[in-house]
């Protein structure tokens, strides 16, 4: 049963995920209209396929988010990124997605992890 269960996983993640701790910048659509500050939380991990990041403040799931994340060292040209490896290029990725999952942060009362799918990027 425990091998099934991997295999679903594995089945269900398209996209390798990378380790990452630096800082993400989000807003939920809603917050738009009413000209609201940027929130800020800490990127814990990314993919192809979306983020995982630390918030002050539980999100619901499928609220609609745009979030901004820096790169040094890569930078953008077109559709495609390339590794600059000089820390003065910064790559920021601006992208669209959907909370997909919130839950408080084991090591923290007042943080909540939040896992994110892209559903679009933003030029």
């Amino acid at each position: 049963m425990s091998d099934e269960i991997d295999m679903l996983q594995d089945e269900r993640r398209r996209h390798i995920r990378f380790g990452k701790h630096t800082p993400i910048i989000y807003r939920r659509f809603e917050d738009l209209a009413q000209d609201a500050h940027v929130k800020h939380g800490e990127l814990r991990d990314f993919s192809g396929g979306g983020v995982r990041f630390l918030a002050g403040q539980a999100l619901e799931k499928n609220s609609q988010l745009i979030l901004e994340l820096d790169f040094p060292g890569w930078q953008e040209e077109g559709d495609d990124w390339i590794q600059t490896g000089d820390p003065a290029d910064i790559g920021r990725l601006r992208a669209i997605g959907a909370v997909m999952w919130c839950a408080r942060d084991a090591g923290s009362d007042d943080k909540y992890e939040i896992g994110v799918r892209f559903t679009g990027r933003i030029r």
